[in-house]
């Protein structure tokens, strides 16, 4: 996850930007970060969300909806900043004997939901600045998952604290190498989301809690964008491109 934590740290940027424009805050990686474990004054949001993985032995890949990705969070008092810590959980392949654990790949798609999902926890336990009607944003399932998740090769499930051990969806999936990195249309559950524009945004962000922000047609973008609280569930019909990032 080292070239594209690069990635996810200018997206955080731009939403905590949005939000707190004048606040100096910092996203960093620590692979030792454990859910519960938390130094006076921190607080904590941990998410599942959908990711591919491929093994380094075989180069076969998977896909899982239960990829753990946890957040410490804390704010310097009174003072304009504040720090964030993260930890996405890895997994190893189940066919390779010894296989080491890998990092996931996330769409660039579901890098901002999942920090728009942190954004908001911020400035509710960190600001006390609530939404009322404010749900998690879900990442999007590319496809269609029917295998149980694969406890026995989760890192969060082997530490203990893996909020789907013995359940879930997790799916071996055949690499090839010739075909482009194109993601199938999400399927079932995904909700498509729209893009508010950034006036709504920041009057969203002031308190405006009892309207939901207008629904536009949602286009794929590197910017990250803070995304409503409020949507209307309807079938996807788009494909989204995935842009796989070289480790």
């Amino acid at each position: 996850m080292n070239q594209d934590m690069e990635l996810w740290k200018q997206m955080f940027q731009e939403l905590i930007q949005e939000v707190k424009p004048w606040h100096i805050w910092t996203l960093t990686v620590d692979k030792d970060l454990l859910p519960n474990s938390l130094k006076p004054g921190w607080s904590q949001y941990q998410q599942r969300a959908f990711a591919r993985f491929q093994c380094s032995l075989c180069s076969r890949s998977w896909a899982s909806a239960q990829v753990q990705v946890l957040f410490h969070m804390h704010k310097s008092g009174e003072k304009p900043r504040g720090r964030v810590k993260m930890r996405v959980f890895a997994q190893r392949c189940q066919r390779c004997n010894q296989s080491p654990f890998e990092v996931p790949e996330f769409t660039e798609e579901n890098i901002s939901r999942i920090l728009n999902n942190l954004v908001f926890r911020i400035l509710e336990k960190c600001y006390r600045e609530g939404f009322k009607s404010m749900e998690e944003i879900p990442t999007i399932k590319e496809i269609s998952l029917k295998a149980m998740h694969d406890s026995n090769n989760c890192e969060a499930c082997l530490l203990g604290f893996c909020a789907q051990s013995g359940s879930g969806e997790a799916l071996q999936l055949p690499v090839l190498p010739s075909l482009p990195a194109v993601s199938s249309p999400a399927l079932g559950t995904a909700i498509p989301m729209p893009s508010p524009t950034r006036k709504a945004v920041k009057k969203n962000a002031m308190g405006n809690k009892g309207k939901a922000l207008p629904q536009p047609r949602y286009t794929v973008s590197t910017k990250a964008t803070i995304l409503p609280t409020h949507w209307s569930s309807r079938p996807n019909t788009h494909h989204h491109m995935e842009r796989r990032i070289q480790n």
